[in-house]
């Protein structure tokens, strides 16, 4: 009898540790609620996806791998554009389902990454930083500048009761950002349920369709005549015009030229950061992989860059070609130049040497990537096929910060 008196504390205690197990004990609070605490460290707008919302749906399944029967409720807070500032907090069915998640979710932070690295140096470092935790049930995603204070606020909601519940609730810090959606979809978006982005060029009113042509713009630039060309093709013209007479005139050695048409375009242009965004509503320069973009909209991905570093080089009779392969860790695609100054091969990267990308002008990062080796741009994470493209192997016009 006494053995048995013994067993019942042992049993209920046994009980209720078990009943703790995979238990909501962060009781009254909702995934919503919890995200939006730990976005208080957010420096950036935050758009809340609830699900129900589309995007949220995408974010879930596309972008995390994961199962969306398994989550019982979820919040995604994302910052789109240039930042990478992300908050996203999930409960499962059980605990077993979260800890599956928190692996999807490190997967996922390993390629934000490196889709970041190259590009937004300092984001992906706040990526590198990033926190995925779980506590039963629950998974929280956490890329902010201060991922630690974020972990401190999910578990602090365990320990606390949720917030009384406002419609002027708002994590967000400033107030660009769009108010939280309640997860009924809306037969047209209102404008307190579409974030508003950052303002930026307009693209020129087009009369009609354009594509760029170089072979259109060489000819009319060598022969003079403008006539029949489309206001973009006479933008880029113009352009062109004041870089070859007042930034790189004739006189010059082809180095000295391809070195000012280098700087030139990065003083120019600025990465279009829009691409990185997850968020559709951060939308990209349609001309931001020709001249037209980099020269006029000041906007350009690699290959607007490496266009436009050809069509210079090609109209100062330089020998140019553009490599076409994959940069960075994530392996996506990437394009850059390679010229032959007497008779050598050397890399160009003008993309990678915009040191808007790297949050600070020196001249070490403007020409990190001018006039380098072959091997020196597979030891910084470019890959191509090697078959048909020339090996560069040259220093004497490397810059002197180059490696």
């Amino acid at each position: 009898m006494s053995k048995v008196k013994a067993l019942v504390p042992m049993l209920i205690l046994a009980l209720c540790l078990t009943g703790c197990g995979d238990d909501n004990d962060a009781a009254g609070w909702t995934a919503s609620a919890i995200a939006r605490s730990i976005a208080a460290g957010a420096t950036e707008s935050l758009t809340e996806l609830l699900p129900g919302d589309e995007l949220y749906d995408e974010y879930i399944t596309e972008y995390y791998g994961l199962d969306a029967a398994a989550i019982s409720d979820g919040a995604v807070l994302a910052a789109g554009g240039s930042s990478a500032q992300e908050v996203a907090v999930l409960y499962f069915t059980d605990s077993d389902a979260a800890e599956d998640a928190a692996l999807s979710l490190e997967r996922y932070l390993d390629a934000r990454q490196a889709d970041f690295t190259g590009y937004m140096p300092a984001e992906a470092d706040m990526l590198a930083n990033a926190e995925v935790v779980t506590r039963n049930a629950w998974c929280a995603l956490i890329v902010l500048p201060d991922a630690a204070s974020g972990v401190e606020a999910f578990n602090d909601c365990f320990e606390s009761a949720p917030p009384a519940v406002s419609a002027a609730v708002d994590t967000t810090p400033d107030t660009h950002s769009a108010p939280a959606q309640t997860g009924e979809p809306s037969p047209s978006p209102s404008p307190s349920a579409t974030p508003s982005p950052e303002p930026t060029a307009e693209p020129a009113q087009q009369s009609e369709e354009w594509s760029y042509s170089e072979a259109r713009i060489i000819e009319a630039y060598r022969s003079g005549s403008h006539a029949g060309l489309h206001e973009n093709d006479r933008a880029i013209l113009e352009a062109v015009d004041h870089v070859l007479t007042e930034v790189a005139p004739a006189g010059l050695s082809d180095y000295e030229r391809e070195l000012a048409i280098h700087d030139y375009i990065i003083d120019t242009a600025e990465y279009d950061s829009e691409t990185l965004s997850l968020l559709p509503f951060f939308e990209e320069s349609p001309n931001n992989s020709n001249p037209y973009g980099a020269l006029i909209e000041g906007r350009a991905v690699c290959r607007g860059y490496s266009s436009t570093f050809q069509m210079f080089m090609d109209l100062i009779g330089v020998e140019c070609i553009t490599v076409e392969g994959e940069g960075n860790l994530s392996r996506e695609e990437h394009a850059w130049n390679m010229v032959c100054l007497d008779g050598e091969w050397y890399c160009v990267d003008v993309t990678w040497d915009d040191p808007v990308a790297f949050g600070a002008v020196s001249e070490t990062t403007a020409h990190r990537y001018f006039n380098v080796t072959s091997s020196y741009m597979r030891d910084t994470h470019h890959y191509w096929e090697a078959s048909g493209v020339p090996e560069a192997t040259a220093t004497r016009y490397a810059w002197p910060y180059s490696g």
